[in-house]
């Protein structure tokens, strides 16, 4: 897997609402797939700590198990 350094994201005003979009190549780099979740938190050094939480496949109602 290829690594970056340093990822660059745009940072927005959307009718008062600050926004920003996490880069693609970032998304690949980290395994993350549709459905998952991104989770941000600023820890107590000031530094922000990024987690990825995955998404649960859901139960088929109305499946007959083999």
């Amino acid at each position: 897997m290829r690594r970056k350094e340093e990822y660059r994201a745009k940072v927005t005003d959307d009718t008062g609402l600050t926004r920003g979009r996490v880069p693609c190549p970032l998304l690949r780099d980290i395994g993350a797939r549709p459905g998952d979740r991104l989770i941000f938190r600023l820890d107590d050094s000031n530094k922000v700590v990024m987690r990825l939480s995955r998404a649960r496949k859901k139960a088929v109602k109305g499946s007959k198990p083999r």
